[in-house]
């Protein structure tokens, strides 16, 4: 009973940390601060509730000493350190704290998860169900436009429970991989076609949406999931059919979109300006972010402006561009901003945690069911939101992260019992 008890608990808490996705905004003018002080309670319950476990220090011990969660540690300690070097040093104890609040959130959720027996079902089914609420949350406005003819392309009225039509499109992207997987490996009938339908929905929404480096995403969910059909023992058969219930699901959507949208806003004139030789403004404005912090590097490349503190040292950069009360508050880029804020060995031990993330998605003997070339497919698509946009300080791109890490080291986990 005892142990019954721990589990649901230990569920409980979990579901409680990737709600923050859906937390109301309150009128607060930007909702991630609501975000990230919910994320701080269900931090304090998982402590309180972790702290009575009589095997506490045994799994704290184990899950601390993993190579991923040293690496971590390493770079929020190196957070820790530039704090003393930042020019503004209350924005850097600010960033700090959330930085720290997500490797809690992580090793918390290490801990929690030794206490769920079928861990990996859980969290999956859990990322699935994710995706079905946000992709309801998205349709259903969209819904009652194209019944009123009055659909509109990248409307904000699509933006579902994040703060924008960008963010909404990435987070949906990070879980098709595993709706392909359920897709797959599911036999019923009914649930196959309601996982279906689920993928035409939010690949619909992506189109609508408009995010070009979602388009992106949905390139690198078609090639992963190419990769795992062909590697699982399948049928001939079988393979075909599945490439055509994806491929019409790809179809669909795209004569959806160019009969939904006006010409210049539809999905191929979209797409057509993703090219560094184009007058778009959004991405010369990417593209002259990169520079600055760039620049900004070669003349500080050990420790940088300290964390937190580009948004301050990036005015100065870009103050013959910044129109009205528009300033460079993010380098578009995490891996340009951890280089400009924490040098190269702050950029170096975050790389490393990413990387030895993704180097035990190619060991098979992990992933028995193949799954993992569908994950890899998935940290891709954060790879690549990490280089067009700023997830590093979104706490839900943020969650996403730490669970598929937690997804990812419970095979691990698995494969060696």
């Amino acid at each position: 009973m005892l142990l019954n008890r721990k589990e649901i608990i230990s569920k409980i808490l979990i579901i409680m940390f990737l709600i923050t996705y859906f937390i109301p905004n309150f009128y607060a003018i930007d909702r991630i601060g609501n975000q990230w002080f919910f994320l701080s309670i269900v931090t304090f319950l998982s402590a309180i509730f972790l702290i009575k476990d009589s095997d506490l220090y045994s799994k704290i011990k184990s899950t601390i000493f993993e190579k991923t969660s040293i690496l971590y540690l390493i770079f929020i300690i190196w957070s820790l350190i530039s704090i003393s070097f930042s020019y503004n040093k209350v924005e850097a104890l600010v960033t700090f704290n959330q930085y720290f609040s997500v490797f809690i959130a992580f090793i918390f959720m290490k801990a929690l998860l030794s206490n769920i027996s079928n861990s990996i079902d859980f969290i999956l089914k859990l990322f699935l169900i994710l995706l079905s609420i946000e992709v309801f949350m998205s349709l259903y406005p969209m819904l009652k436009d194209i019944e009123n003819n009055m659909l509109t392309f990248r409307s904000m009225d699509y933006k579902g429970a994040a703060a924008n039509i960008n963010i909404s499109s990435f987070s949906i992207l990070y879980k098709i991989p595993i709706l392909l997987y359920f897709l797959t490996k599911e036999k019923n009938l009914y649930k196959k076609t309601f996982f279906t339908i689920l993928l035409f929905s939010a690949l619909f929404i992506i189109s609508i949406l408009g995010t070009r480096g979602a388009y992106i995403g949905v390139i690198i969910c078609i090639i992963s999931y190419l990769v795992y059909l062909f590697n699982v023992n399948f049928s001939k058969r079988f393979k075909i059919k599945q490439l055509i219930i994806v491929g019409s699901a790809l179809i669909l959507v795209l004569l959806a979109n160019l009969n939904l949208t006006q010409a210049e806003n539809n999905i191929i004139s979209r797409t057509a300006t993703i090219s560094f030789n184009t007058q778009d403004g959004s991405v010369n404005q990417r593209l002259r972010y990169y520079k600055q912090g760039l620049n900004h590097f070669i003349e500080n490349p050990i420790l940088g402006v300290g964390i937190g503190n580009w948004k301050l040292t990036s005015i100065d950069y870009d103050k013959k561009n910044i129109d009205g009360f528009t300033i460079p508050y993010h380098a578009h880029n995490d891996f340009i901003q951890l280089l400009v804020e924490l040098g190269f060995f702050g950029l170096l031990f975050y790389t490393l945690f990413i990387f030895f993330s993704v180097n035990n998605l190619f060991y098979n003997k992990f992933f028995k069911d193949h799954i993992n070339f569908l994950l890899l497919g998935s940290l891709s698509i954060y790879v690549v939101d990490s280089l067009l946009n700023f997830p590093i300080a979104r706490p839900i791109s943020q969650l996403f992260l730490i669970t598929f890490l937690c997804l990812v080291s419970q095979y691990e986990k698995k494969a060696y019992e």
